[in-house]
């Protein structure tokens, strides 16, 4: 069983060190554990990479996203100066 500290894991999702420890507080990185109360953290690796898996496989990465209403009005005004 191979284990990953936060540090592995902000290099890894190009995050802070503080935003993946508020991200293993709160319980958004699954297979973070700690060894004892105020210990320092540990992420099972299998754990986090079946999850970085299914994240990535939720992503469609050929669906482009509508732009707002607003965006469009906005354009229109540009196009009628």
């Amino acid at each position: 069983m191979s284990n990953l500290t936060p540090r592995d894991v902000a290099a890894d999702l190009d995050l802070s060190l503080y935003t993946v420890g508020e991200y293993l507080r709160t319980g958004r990185i699954p297979g973070a554990w700690r060894l004892y109360d105020g210990g320092p953290w540990r992420v099972d690796a299998q754990v986090y990479e079946a999850w970085k898996r299914e994240r990535q496989a939720e992503v469609d990465p050929h669906r482009i996203a509508p732009r707002s209403a607003r965006s469009k009005a906005a354009q229109g005004r540009r196009k009628a100066s």
